[in-house]
């Protein structure tokens, strides 16, 4: 085992990842073809293009990155080779941290896209920004080959380049797989991916044109589009129109025989105590220029009074070869209500059913058609601060489909102590039991942290129990099967300047006579160039 742990130190020496002097929680409420929902208690401190950390367990792992937001939710894109689930745990490293003004919180700057600034409002002189990351993650497994990854990412939003109108975006990422026998596995083992890559140019403070790879703010669940996009805002109202290509369905690379063409359009009113934004869109994708998909968008936000959010979103596919009428494949809606400052209150529903590309899957359109039952999932959850050190929460989703396959239930307990970091440090537990036709995991899991060095040095330990009890039996017998499984982990992080920091995570998984060790080191230097006119 000591030869294993060796022969990784050259991988684990390369790499990266970097957390910020804070960070916020949130939770994955929704999932669609193109994107994920992230729902936190508030947006403040998190900008486009900021990349989330997805949590299994305490294992956490740069996913999400961050497309567009509101005040309470971030709509982001998945990175090639993760997966997200809802009720998924979500962190977000605040690198955007607000600055004081006359003693009141000053809002995260948001993206071109989404700017209601006014007319008179002068342009803002260049601003780059960005982030170079590279991480490694190691298993070394007991019992199995030992698995090294590394990746790579660089991120870049470039304003106003050289005081021009002109300004730039991009999000590149590359990772490479070190199978222990790449002769018995000669899969693929390099993917670079472009997931942003674009030129905006605007005219004036009410129009934006842009060229290249790019989600359109106004219309995300669009996905990405490679092309040419537009939008003009007239006051209250915008419209946009897309001419492009997306993005290879199984590649994401540009793929010219994917052309597709569409135009939005919306509406934002702004009060001091609501703020709502509307969007309607219709969209055509072909394939070698036959009829792909055809379908109407929606998207709506609402806040009141800082205190009561909405969100709403649907997919309403207006095409088919197979069957005459309208499919809804998309609807999502949520809630979220705050009572004072103690008191947190949220609720959501969705329902999915297959978005079905007609020309690409040609040959499988009616076996898709025909397992179609709507999955559809609904959630509650309570926080409450009793408090200003603690915080108590619970939640409860539910999964199901209208044929009674693949449900689940969720429920989730939680304990929250931070009281004198310096001190006693901050204390989180965790339960956590989900329920199928065929399993129940039972997880616990316990986590400390606290401060060494204040502002630079940062540790947690933690521990989890999982134990699954499973049902191999179809005549409704009692569930018998067993399994547990353990993890003890540690992690560091260090803030080696304001714009650099390292992160180090150790895990060691027990499971019967077997374990698996685990081992990341992730590394992120920032850069924010910002001149005046």
């Amino acid at each position: 085992m000591m030869k294993n742990l060796l022969g990784a130190i050259p991988f684990l020496m390369l790499p990266m990842v970097l957390s910020a002097q804070d960070a916020m929680m949130g939770e994955v409420t929704f999932i669609t073809a193109q994107h994920v929902y992230v729902k936190f208690a508030s947006t403040e401190g998190i900008a486009p293009k900021d990349t989330l950390e997805l949590l299994k367990g305490d294992l956490a792992t740069p996913c999400l990155i961050v497309n567009s937001l509101s005040s309470t939710s971030c709509v982001c894109i998945v990175v090639k080779g993760c997966k997200a689930e809802k009720l998924d745990r979500v962190r977000a490293r605040l690198l955007h941290a607000p600055a004081a003004n006359d003693g009141k919180r000053a809002r995260p700057e948001r993206a071109r896209a989404n700017r209601t600034d006014d007319d008179s409002l002068p342009t803002r002189g260049e601003r780059i920004r960005g982030r170079l990351s590279a991480a490694t993650y190691s298993t070394i497994p007991s019992a199995r080959e030992n698995d090294h990854r590394v990746m790579y990412r660089f991120n870049l939003d470039a304003d106003n380049i050289a005081n021009s109108k002109f300004s730039a975006d991009a999000y590149l990422n590359y990772r490479q797989l070190f199978p222990a026998d790449l002769e018995r596995r000669p899969q693929r083992t390099q993917f670079f991916n472009v997931y942003n890559l674009a030129v905006s140019y605007a005219p004036d403070t009410n129009t934006l044109i842009t060229l290249g790879r790019k989600i359109n703010n106004s219309a995300s669940s669009l996905g990405a589009i490679d092309g040419l996009q537009a939008e003009r805002r007239f006051g209250k109202v915008f419209a946009g129109a897309i001419a492009g290509f997306r993005p290879d369905i199984f590649t994401y690379d540009l793929n010219l025989a994917l052309p597709q063409y569409g135009a939005y359009l919306g509406v934002q009113a702004l009060t001091a105590a609501v703020n709502t934004r509307t969007t309607i869109g219709l969209l055509q994708q072909t394939n070698a220029g036959r009829v792909d998909r055809r379908y109407a968008y929606v998207q709506h936000s609402s806040t009141f009074n800082g205190n009561l959010n909405l969100f709403g979103s649907g997919e309403l596919d207006l095409y088919s070869t197979v069957q005459g009428g309208a499919r809804l494949t998309n609807l999502f809606v949520s809630a979220r209500y705050r009572i004072g400052k103690r008191v947190d209150l949220f609720a959501s529903y969705d329902r999915r059913q297959r978005v079905v590309y007609y020309e690409t899957f040609r040959n499988d359109v009616e076996v898709m058609l025909d397992d179609d039952d709507a999955r559809q999932g609904a959630r509650l959850r309570l926080n409450v601060r009793p408090t200003k050190a603690l915080g108590l929460g619970a939640a409860y989703s539910k999964r199901f489909q209208a044929d009674g396959a693949n449900a689940s239930d969720n429920v989730q307990l939680f304990v929250n102590l931070s009281k004198d970091p310096e001190g006693i440090g901050r204390w989180s537990v965790q339960a956590n039991r989900n329920t199928s036709n065929y399993l129940r995991s039972d997880v616990l899991s316990i986590r400390h942290t606290r401060t060494i060095i204040p502002k630079h040095l940062n540790m947690s330990f933690y521990y989890r129990q999982v134990q699954y009890v499973y049902g191999n039996r179809a005549d409704g017998s009692p569930l018998s099967a067993r399994a547990m499984q353990q993890y003890y982990g540690a992690d560091l992080t260090l803030n080696m300047a304001r714009t650099l920091m390292l992160t180090m995570l150790g895990e060691m998984a027990e499971m019967k006579e077997e374990r698996n060790y685990r081992v990341n080191i992730s590394l992120v230097k920032r850069f924010d160039s910002k001149r005046k006119r």
